[in-house]
C-alpha cells in the first residue's frame, strides 16, 4: 500500500474550521469543497455541502431512529475528532489504482430526551463526501430508518429509475420539480446541477442493514429523503454502524466515472483475499441468452464441451453453464456433479474455467422445484461439492430485495465462497455498493435492465447511452453484452452492441451471444481483445447522459474507444490526444449505412494528432482498438 500517511489533528486548530454558532465544517483535501454540520433552532441536525463556495447539497437533516428515539432531534454537537488519509491501493474495472484521499472528522452528537450519544463520522474527499452514525453498544437494538436527506439546489434535475427490487429499470430524466411525491428512486441517482456540473447519490457499504432508496419528500420538492423500502425496522445487536450515505460531485463526467469514493469507504481485503490467485477477472460465454426460454437445449450436457472449445478458441477465460444442468445432466452411472467435474476438467486443460447457475432460495423455476441457498448448511455443502468438481464460479439469482436479512444472505454467501475460493456473480440483485474492495471475488453484479431484456422486450438507444453515467458510478454491473443477431437488435446496430462491451464495466463479461456470430464478422479480433478490466479510462468530450456515451480505455499499451448514440444520425469528431507519444496502430468499426447489422472495418496508421470522423447511424456506434507500434 502506497503513499499512506495519518494525521490526527488536536483541538487548536477547531477554531480555524468552525463557521458560525456550533457549525462544524470540514474541507477536502484541496479546499474546494465543505461539508457544514451543524443544528437548526429547533435541534435537527444538519448539514450543507458546498463547492468553491456554490451549494451542493442545501441544508439537510441528518439522524437515524434507535429504539424508537429520533436521534437527529433535539441533539447537541460536540468538538470534532479529526485526522487525515492519503494512501493508494489496487483496483479493478474503471482504473486499476484509486486513491483514498480525504479530510475525516467524527462529530460527537448527544440526543437530549434518551441521553444517547453517538458520533456521525464524515470523510470529505476532493470529489465528494461519505457519512454515516456510529451508536455504540452492546444491546439488542432496533432500527426504524433514518432523518438523512439531500436538497437539491434549485433547477436541478434528476435522472433516476424506479425499481427498488431488482434495480433492472429504465433510467429516466426529469427536473426535481416535476418528480411526482411518491416516486422511488434506486440510487445510484445523478444530479444535474442547473449551474453546470454533478452529483451522484448512493451509498457505500451496506453490511448488516437495510439498503436505501429515495423518495421526494412531497410533490415537487427539491429534497430527496432516504427510505428503507423493503423493511419498516429491523433488530442489530451491538454498535450500529449505518452504511455511508455518499455524494460524489464532479464537474463533469469523466470526474463521476472515475471516482473512487464508494471503493474508498469500503474496508480493505483480507491479506489472503487481496493477493488470492483463484480470484481472476475475464471474459466467457453464456449459452441461456442466445437459447429459447424454457427449452433446455442449450444446457445439454453434450452441447457443453462445444462452448468450451469456443471459449478456448477465443482466449476466454470462462463458461458460465446457467439455469437447467441441476435437472437435466444425468448418464447411465452419472449424476450432476460426476458430469460438472468432467467438463471442468476438460475445460481446465484448455485454460477455461467454469461458473455455474445457482437459485438463492429453495422454490421453483420455470416450473421445477429447486433447492437453494438459503439454509447455510446446504448452502456449504453445495460450495464444497462445486469446488470438489472442479468450477471456479457461482451465479446466484432471484434475491430481488435488500432487506436486512437478504443483504446478511450477500455477506454469508461471499464469506461461504471464500472458505470454498469460488468467485460469485450475484443476479436478481440489488445496486453495487463497493463489496467487492472488501470481498474481492465478488467478481460483478446484475442490478442492471441489461440485454436480456432483448429476448421479451427492448433496450431502446437512450438506455444503452444513459447507464456509463448513471448505473456503472455505483460499480460493477453484469448486463451480457453485444448481440449479433440482427432481429435482436431491436433499434440498435452491430457497432452500438460491441461498444456495450467496451463501454460497460464487468471485471467477468460474459458475452450474449452464439461464439459463430462473432466469429464470422470483422470484428473477430477485436472482441477477442477486449479485456475485462482496465488501467485508465477517459470520457471524451461531447458525452451527454442518454444522448452519446463516449469512452477511451486503455489497458497495458492498447487503447479502445467506444460510442454509443442514443440519439439519431450523426457525426462525431474523434479526438485522440488522449493517446501516449509514437504510432499506433487502428482497428476502427463504424456503422453501416445499409443497415445495421452490418460493420465498417478500417486500418490505419494513427498519432494523439490525429483526429477521426465517426459517422453514426440512429441508434448506432463505434469502436476502434489503437495498439502501440513498437
Amino acid at each position: 500500500m502506497a503513499g499512506r500517511i495519518w494525521v490526527v489533528a488536536g483541538v487548536c486548530m477547531l477554531s480555524q474550521m468552525v463557521l458560525g454558532a456550533g457549525g462544524i465544517v470540514v474541507q477536502s483535501p484541496d479546499g474546494q469543497l465543505l461539508i457544514t454540520v451543524g443544528t437548526s433552532e429547533a435541534g435537527q441536525l444538519a448539514y450543507t455541502l458546498s463547492r468553491k463556495g456554490r451549494a451542493v447539497i442545501e441544508p439537510s437533516p441528518l439522524g437515524v431512529t434507535v429504539d424508537g428515539a429520533h436521534l437527529g432531534r433535539g441533539v447537541s454537537v460536540g468538538s470534532p475528532n479529526r485526522w487525515t488519509v492519503d494512501e493508494s491501493y489496487h483496483t479493478r474495472g474503471v482504473h486499476s489504482q484509486a486513491r483514498n484521499h480525504f479530510s475525516g472528522a467524527g462529530i460527537p452528537v448527544v440526543h437530549a430526551q434518551s441521553g444517547t450519544k453517538y458520533v456521525l463520522e464524515v470523510r470529505v474527499f476532493n470529489d465528494g463526501v461519505g457519512f454515516r452514525y456510529v451508536v455504540d453498544g452492546d444491546a439488542a437494538r432496533r432500527v426504524a430508518g433514518e432523518d438523512t436527506a439531500f436538497e437539491l439546489p434549485e433547477a436541478s434535475a434528476v435522472w433516476f429509475q424506479t425499481n427498488t427490487r431488482s434495480y433492472e429499470g429504465f433510467y429516466e430524466r426529469l427536473p426535481i420539480s416535476q418528480v411526482p411525491g411518491n416516486t422511488r428512486m434506486g440510487p445510484p441517482v445523478v444530479v444535474e446541477l442547473a449551474k453546470g456540473g454533478y452529483t451522484m447519490l448512493s451509498e457505500a457499504a451496506l453490511f448488516d442493514y437495510s439498503g436505501m432508496t429515495l423518495r421526494p419528500s412531497r410533490e415537487g420538492a427539491r429534497r430527496l429523503k432516504a427510505v428503507f423500502e423493503d423493511d419498516e425496522h429491523w433488530d442489530l445487536k451491538g454498535t450500529v454502524t449505518s452504511p455511508w450515505r455518499v455524494i460524489v460531485v464532479s464537474a463533469d463526467l469523466n470526474g463521476l466515472v472515475n471516482s473512487d469514493i464508494i471503493g474508498n469507504l469500503n474496508e480493505a481485503p483480507t491479506p489472503e483475499l487481496a493477493v488470492a490467485e483463484w480470484i481472476r477477472p475475464g471474459r466467457g460465454f453464456w449459452h441461456w441468452w442466445s437459447g429459447k426460454i424454457g427449452n433446455w437445449d442449450s444446457v445439454a450436457y453434450d452441447r457443453q464441451s462445444e462452448w468450451v472449445d469456443q471459449a478456448a478458441e477465443f482466449g476466454f477465460e470462462y463458461y458460465l453453464v446457467d439455469a437447467g444442468w441441476e435437472h437435466t445432466w444425468k448418464k447411465p452411472g452419472k449424476g450432476k456433479w460426476e458430469l460438472l467435474a468432467e467438463l471442468a476438467s476438460y475445460a481446465a486443460d484448455k485454460g477455461v474455467g467454469i461458473h455455474v447457475w445457482k437459485r438463492w432460495k429453495t422454490g421453483r423455476t420455470e416450473g421445477i422445484d429447486m433447492e437453494g441457498l438459503d439454509d447455510p448448511a446446504s448452502r456449504r455443502e453445495f460450495f464444497s461439492l462445486c469446488k470438489k468438481a472442479g468450477a471456479v464460479g457461482i451465479k446466484i439469482d432471484y434475491m430481488d430485495s435488500e432487506s436486512k436479512d437478504m443483504i446478511d444472505f450477500y455477506t454469508d454467501v461471499l464469506k461461504d465462497a471464500a472458505r470454498y475460493e469460488l468467485m460469485i456473480d450475484f443476479h436478481g440483485a440489488n445496486k453495487p455498493t463497493g463489496e467487492s474492495r472488501r470481498y474481492p471475488h465478488e467478481m460483478t453484479r446484475e442490478g442492471v435492465r441489461g440485454l436480456e431484456y432483448n429476448k421479451w422486450s427492448e433496450l431502446p438507444p437512450r438506455h444503452y447511452a444513459s447507464l456509463p453515467f448513471t448505473r456503472f458510478l455505483a460499480g460493477h454491473g453484469d448486463f451480457t453484452p453485444c448481440t449479433f443477431n440482427p432481429k435482436m437488435l431491436k433499434g440498435t446496430t452491430f457497432a452500438l452492441q460491441l461498444a456495450t462491451a467496451v463501454c460497460y464495466t464487468s471485471p467477468v463479461m460474459f458475452y450474449a451471444d452464439k461464439p459463430e456470430l462473432y466469429r464470422q464478422s470483422p470484428a473477430f479480433d477485436v472482441i477477442k481483445a477486449i479485456p475485462s478490466v482496465w488501467d485508465e479510462t477517459v470520457v471524451l468530450s461531447g458525452s451527454r447522459i442518454g444522448d452519446l456515451a463516449a469512452l477511451a480505455r486503455r489497458k497495458g499499451d492498447t487503447w479502445f474507444v467506444g460510442i454509443i448514440n442514443g440519439a439519431s444520425q450523426r457525426s462525431y469528431d474523434l479526438d485522440l490526444s488522449f493517446l501516449g507519444a509514437g504510432r499506433y496502430a487502428s482497428v476502427q468499426l463504424a456503422d453501416h449505412s445499409k443497415g445495421p447489422d452490418r460493420l465498417v472495418r478500417t486500418e490505419e496508421v494513427v498519432s494523439a494528432s490525429s483526429s477521426l470522423r465517426v459517422r453514426m447511424n440512429a441508434g448506432g456506434g463505434f469502436v476502434a482498438m489503437l495498439t502501440l507500434m513498437k
